[in-house]
């Protein structure tokens, strides 16, 4: 048997003692496929298959392209994500028709809003019972993730597989990315080839809209083109006239690979910067004029320079910005809410070399002032670190109840963390975020020194992701001789979504560590400012404590303190539980090490299950949770409503009240909180 199979090998159909295709269906729209797939460069694909996708996942496998099975379709398009994030190129995944399409939504659609490049192939029942709902495992791609997509086309003869799977390459990648949807129905492998000859008669011969590399070599990479000359100039003119510039890196920086470009731009023009989601360290974060997020004192900043950023919800759509010069390589994401002088559309990275070429043409120096603002950033930056380690260290093994209970403060743990990814691995593993409370504490301190080194769910905010990204991460790297441990920070409740995933990274032996935060259930320490240490604001039936069908009720919790640490060792990983701040940077230290040597570990952490995530109390939270009575709420949660909407206008029976300040969230509860 050839190396590859005999569909694709011309000279091996040589030597067959019959022709190829009176015993077998070839051609077929599996092969189409997998002849596109390869010609674009592919060398990994992450899905389920099924009956409908046999076809093609056997003829992706056949020509060369590796497959990796998972266990749950949507684990293999979170997967796919982080492949395309970190390595840059489109990630190819599949999922049979039917189940196996709706199990992959949410992850389509995560792709979706983080502008992640992904050719997800699935299958689709036959043409000919359409609507009538009474075949196996009818469904319609095509509608179901229409509104999640770049676009979703459904594919039903085999001679527009290869010009549809060529577009979806080119488009996937076009600005805003995003994931492209081939629906393949079966009837695209029973249609026989002779039927060309039937359309238009056979008028315009086969695959009558595609040629091979259509680009040359070019063909796999995304197009790209430069920003306008004159809003070059207008752009760097002010620049150079204003004191207190501050740049914004984005995941549209990331994407245009402009590490190289940026890096140059800010040193030769001075530019102090921050870095957002998968833009964190396209300039490195160890940079002297980065600062995490936006100084104290961002009211002097005179012009802000968003570059390839998402400016939403968690940027509180740029409001209070001033003066702004946006770059973005697609019109879609320059934003008409910000006070925009001059906008800028082209690849980030061609935009910033035109700058630095202007700069250096024209001779231009910064202003007097800036080195002042400089040294100003500089300094709050320092105080920053100092205060977070400060804060952190206060609430270390030290601190009364830590020496006390057996539980951990996750502000620790974000300190030691990132201590030890420093002095191990000069901070350049990659990480996952999943785990919402810990995600709060952990990303001030969290230092980035290479492109998409910090993975998340984007606006998607979901929790489950981090499981099978890591694995997406780590087949990126291994592509290109990285063997760097990958981290994911884990919730319990991601584990419980995708945790049984981790048996791929244990099959394929990938480099992880999958550290769980477990503080038992969604989030229950919003229980203490929202319903009370039982859970007394729900109805009755669901109390903490209630006997309910002969089960005693925990609220919104579940079975405390579960072992995923014993699971991860049924599942062929390596399994380690930590209590205590002072045995923690060891088992950290094991699970890394197990990593390296191909084994993926799961360090399972008992936390403080009082601490929430600061966004429980804060303005937006505190609308959600604004029908529950006043008499009915927890001390904290009083404190919040007053101190955020006790305003004329708001809530005015709160006007009077005495003024109240929102709690800090990083605080153990008192004893006098706890109480009903």
């Amino acid at each position: 048997m050839s190396k590859i199979g005999i569909e694709f090998d011309k000279e091996a159909q040589k030597k067959l003692d019959y022709k190829l295709g009176t015993r077998e269906l070839y051609p077929n729209a599996g092969v189409h496929a997998a002849e596109v797939l390869k010609d674009h460069g592919v060398t990994i694909a992450f899905g389920v298959p099924g009956g409908h996708i046999w076809h093609i996942v056997d003829a992706i496998s056949r020509i060369g392209i590796k497959t990796v099975t998972f266990l749950h379709e949507q684990n293999a398009v979170y997967c796919g994500e982080a492949y395309s994030q970190v390595s840059g190129k489109p990630a190819v995944c599949y999922a049979t028709v039917g189940p196996g399409v709706a199990n992959a939504v949410s992850a389509v659609q995560q792709a979706n809003l983080s502008n992640s490049p992904i050719i997800f192939i699935c299958g689709g029942h036959e043409i000919e019972h359409d609507k009538l709902y009474n075949t196996i495992q009818e469904s319609y791609a095509t509608e179901l993730m229409g509104s999640i997509s770049k676009w979703a086309q459904r594919i039903t003869y085999p001679n527009t597989v290869k010009q549809f799977f060529t577009r979806a390459f080119k488009d996937a990648q076009a600005a805003p990315k995003g994931p492209v949807v081939m629906e393949m129905g079966i009837s695209c492998l029973f249609t026989q080839d002779e039927v060309k000859n039937k359309v238009w008669w056979g008028l315009w011969g086969d695959h009558a809209t595609w040629i091979p590399e259509w680009r040359g070599e070019d063909t796999t990479k995304p197009l790209t083109s430069g920003g306008n000359p004159e809003d070059i100039a207008r752009a760097v003119k002010r620049l150079y006239e204003v004191e207190k510039p501050f740049m914004i890196f984005g995941d549209g920086a990331t994407w245009a690979d402009a590490s190289k470009e940026l890096t140059e731009l800010v040193t030769l023009a001075k530019i102090p910067f921050t870095t957002r989601r998968i833009g964190r360290a396209v300039v490195s974060e160890k940079h002297d004029y980065y600062y995490r997020g936006l100084p104290p004192f961002r009211n002097e900043i005179e012009l802000m320079l968003p570059v390839g950023v998402k400016v939403g919800f968690f940027d509180g759509y740029g409001g209070g910005w001033p003066e702004t010069i946006q770059i973005s390589e697609t019109t879609n994401q320059i934003w008409t809410y910000v006070p925009t002088s001059t906008a800028i559309v082209g690849s980030p990275k061609v935009v910033a070399q035109q700058m630095i070429d202007y700069i250096k043409a024209n001779n231009l120096q910064p202003p007097p002032g800036r080195d002042e603002w400089l040294k100003k950033i500089q300094q709050a930056r320092a105080d920053a670190e100092k205060r977070r380690r400060d804060k952190a260290m206060y609430y270390g093994f030290e601190h009364p109840k830590y020496q006390k209970e057996n539980c951990m403060h996750h502000g620790y743990l974000s300190q030691a963390i990132a201590d030890y990814l420093e002095e191990k691995y000069e901070s350049k593993v990659r990480i996952m975020i999943d785990g919402y409370t810990m995600s709060d504490f952990v990303m001030p301190y969290i230092k980035a020194v290479r492109p998409a080194q910090v993975l998340s769910s984007s606006e998607q905010a979901g929790v489950g992701h981090g499981v099978a990204m890591a694995i997406g991460t780590a087949f990126a790297q291994m592509e290109i001789g990285d063997k760097t441990p990958v981290l994911a920070l884990m919730g319990d409740s991601g584990m419980g979504n995708a945790g049984l995933e981790i048996e791929t990274a244990a099959r394929y032996k990938l480099p992880i560590v999958y550290l769980v935060t477990e503080n038992n259930g969604w989030m229950p320490g919003m229980k203490y400012p929202w319903y009370g240490p039982n859970w007394d604001n729900l109805g009755e039936q669901d109390r903490m404590g209630t006997e309910w069908n002969g089960a005693v009720q925990l609220g919104q919790e579940r079975k405390p303190r579960v072992r995923w640490d014993k699971i991860a060792q049924e599942l062929g990983c390596y399994g380690e539980m930590v209590d205590r701040h002072e045995n923690f940077t060891a088992a950290l230290d094991r699970c890394f090490q197990a990593a390296e040597k191909g084994q993926p570990a799961v360090l399972n952490c008992f936390m403080d299950i009082h601490l929430v995530n600061k966004a429980v109390t804060s303005p937006v939270y505190c609308l959600m949770y604004a029908h529950l009575p006043w008499c009915d709420l927890p001390q904290r949660g009083k404190r919040a409503r007053r101190a955020i909407w006790g305003k004329p206008g708001k809530f005015d029976g709160l006007v009077d009240l005495p003024k109240m300040t929102t709690a800090d969230p990083w605080e153990p509860l008192t004893e006098d909180e706890m109480k009903p």
